[in-house]
């Protein structure tokens, strides 16, 4: 039988208090139910610890010391699957060192918020919040609250260069010229280098990862002298949505995906390039947002196992041992895998899928949306962008489409790249125009349609003149079909050769479109007739596999940054503390039993004045410093006992871990202490360290 989630969350809890050392379960119930007394039931102590957590007023007093940082973690610990204190740790990366986290995380469980439990599925030990509060906690922990608004330092006015369909065009012109651009290893010739800073300042970094991107996307097909352009498969690419077309160049610059991979990479950057709101965030917090936005689409049909395997996710799954996408895994250069959204975000920012505003106090970028996908402005059906002036210079301003313009891209040479795009129209591009099959009438009608102006009568007199030039002699290649005149009316006809007649070349001679003697014998078998020729095969047409398609999300604001709801203010929180503190001093008690209360009342441990009871307190030295080697060894020695972590400060660096052995030697002493986060092994000096503090135990640990 299932149980009801809610019910198994409660049984879940109770397990978790149930398997704590006993030292630990007897400390949690004095500190919040009193002194034992005997005989008692550990399942009904258990049980009455439930209900104490379950009164109103604990439950309004547990939400109400809630600060905006407790607040965040428990956010976290809600919205990421399995969360684990290393995931933890990396989602918050550059929020918070891993001692200042691991602190928070235990206080949380001495409050009762949060507890650990065993995965089921994986075996680890996963947090989870306490089922007794997820009611009372739901109005706070919003997924906003983990995604904080920037503190500006400074404004970026700079406009950037970003992708533009003709930007694209004129690239797809000039590799037309230069097949031969790239070195083997896959970077810019230096002729191809300085040839394309000529011809567009400042923009060799986007058209090399553009390069990158057409390679991947087969919209480049290699040849003997380099690369030519796939036209068919980029046609197909162009009829995307703009922004579905930035997005896949973007994800397929950092290297080659299967087509799923490819769709759910690219969908996951455009929810991240439109759910950032108006004000912006940082490159850490996008982070954050890619990941909280790929946990939500984790069950999505298409988005199978995004949140867990996903490379985007792999900003958290290096912290654990995440299986790999199979689709992932085709991409060919990536070994540090959780770096691959970081760099997406600079080649969002490159292709203008997302724009810097600014830095931050701590000197991080800034994005917002791009203007992409800003109200795009509103072209007339047929926009007249084009001229061509009697020099055969053709100017092309803003306005086309990507489609509209790669046939242009067929007959015209890249002159300069600017806000307007400055071609020329030659022999040599005419007649490369001619080889992808275009007539001079057909490059008229693309000069005509486009342009206000009529088209130069001496560019017309020149085209048609060359186009006279290449139609008096042709090269064929390819299987040749020879028939008697008597029988030319009845294979011209015949249903089984008629669909493969590439070109009539004579009265009985015609070139068939076919690839293999195979093909070609199967075609005449089925026809009746028998086989002449020889091999001179025309030029072949190359298929090409359309691009996925995905519904292109709009702008969002539901990141924006309104005014989360608070349990309380600070006030509020400062006037308890305040009011546990005088009761505190009204008791006669030990020094070192006031201390270890008010250490309560700051951690918030202290919900009300009956918690303060002495017997609940056992006073424990956990830091020392400077010249006391005998207390810092002494607090590293208990750490070893409780299994606790310590903090080691020396004077170029802090390293917190779990402390695994000492060695006295002589006037000093080593401790092998396992490091976190990347439980590495290190031998450290206890006397040469300036400061050592345990990291206060957990009784829920």
């Amino acid at each position: 039988m299932t149980l009801d989630p809610k019910v198994q969350k409660i049984i879940d809890w109770r397990e978790s208090i149930a398997l704590l050392p006993d030292n630990h379960f007897f400390e949690i119930i004095r500190m919040y139910l009193g002194e034992i007394k005997t005989p008692f039931n550990k399942q009904k102590l258990i049980e009455e610890l439930g209900a104490f957590i379950r009164k109103e007023e604990t439950r309004k007093t547990l939400i109400s010391l809630l600060s905006e940082a407790d607040l965040r973690v428990i956010s976290a610990v809600k919205y990421i699957s399995n969360a684990s204190q290393e995931k933890l740790f990396s989602f918050f990366s550059g929020a918070y060192s891993f001692a200042e986290l691991y602190e928070r995380l235990l206080n949380l469980e001495e409050r009762l918020i949060l507890y650990r439990k065993s995965d089921r599925a994986g075996g680890k030990t996963v947090i989870a919040i306490n089922p007794h509060l997820e009611d009372d906690l739901e109005p706070y922990t919003k997924q906003s609250v983990l995604l904080e608004p920037p503190d500006y330092a400074e404004l970026s006015y700079e406009t950037p260069s970003s992708l533009s369909p003709e930007l694209i065009a004129s690239f797809i012109s000039f590799i037309h010229k230069n097949q031969d651009l790239c070195k083997a290893d896959g970077t810019f010739k230096k002729r191809t280098a300085a040839e394309i800073e000529r011809l567009f300042p400042a923009k060799t970094e986007l058209l090399f990862n553009l390069t990158k991107a057409f390679i991947n996307l087969s919209l480049l097909r290699e040849i003997p002298e380099g690369y030519e352009i796939d036209k068919n498969k980029f046609l197909a690419f162009a009829k995307l949505d703009p922004r579905l077309q930035y997005a896949y160049l973007c994800v397929a610059s950092q290297g080659r995906f299967s087509r799923s991979g490819l769709a759910r990479q690219a969908k996951l950057l455009l929810d991240v390039a439109t759910s950032i709101p108006h004000g912006g965030f940082s490159r850490s917090i996008i982070l954050r947002l890619a990941y909280l936005i790929s946990e939500d689409q984790s069950d999505a049909m298409g988005l199978s196992s995004f949140g867990a395997t996903s490379r985007f996710s792999s900003i958290l799954n290096r912290a654990g041992a995440g299986s790999r996408d199979a689709d992932s895994a085709i991409v060919e250069h990536d070994s540090d895998l959780s770096s691959i959204l970081d760099r997406l975000i600079e080649c969002a920012a490159l292709f203008g899928l997302l724009t810097k505003k600014g830095t931050d106090v701590n000197g991080e970028a800034i994005f917002v949306s791009g203007t992409l996908f800003d109200e795009s402005e509103k072209f007339e059906e047929v926009p007249k962008v084009l001229s061509v002036d009697a020099a055969f210079t053709v100017t092309i301003m803003p306005g086309l489409s990507l489609e509209n313009l790669i046939p242009l891209m067929d007959f015209m040479e890249l002159r300069q790249f600017d806000t307007a795009a400055v071609f020329e129209i030659n022999r040599k591009s005419v007649m490369r125009g001619f080889d992808a099959g275009l007539s001079a009438n057909k490059i008229f009608s693309l000069l005509k349609k486009y342009s206000s102006y009529e088209i130069p009568q001496n560019l017309e007199i020149s085209v048609d003149d060359w186009s006279r030039s290449y139609s008096s002699a042709t090269i064929f290649k390819g299987y040749v079909l020879q028939v008697s005149a008597e029988n030319a009316a009845m294979t011209e006809n015949n249903r089984a050769i008629a669909p493969f007649i590439a070109q009539k070349l004579a009265t009985g001679i015609y070139l068939l479109s076919v690839e293999s003697d195979e093909q070609a014998a199967g075609i005449i078998a089925r026809s009746g007739l028998d086989f002449i020729g020889k091999i001179k095969t025309p030029e072949k047409n190359y298929e090409s596999i359309g691009f996925p398609e995905i519904a292109v999300p709009e702008k969002t604001d539901r990141f924006d940054s309104d005014e989360e709801a608070r349990p309380t203010s600070d006030e509020e929180r400062a006037a308890h503390f305040e009011a546990m503190r005088a009761e505190l001093e009204k008791l006669n008690l030990p020094v070192e039993k006031k201390e270890g209360l008010a250490e309560r009342i700051q951690h918030k441990i202290i919900l009300s004045p009956v918690q303060l009871r002495a017997d609940s307190v056992k006073y424990e030295r956990i830091e020392a410093g400077g010249m006391d080697f005998s207390g810092k060894l002494h607090i590293i020695e208990g750490s070893i006992s409780n299994n606790s972590m310590v903090e080691l400060q020396f004077d170029d660096r802090v390293i917190v871990g779990v402390p695994l052995s000492v060695n006295k030697t002589g006037s000093d002493a080593t401790v092998l202490m396992e490091v976190m986060p990347e439980r590495s092994e290190k031998l450290l000096s206890i006397g040469q360290a300036k400061f050592v503090k345990r990291i206060r135990g957990s009784v829920l640990r």
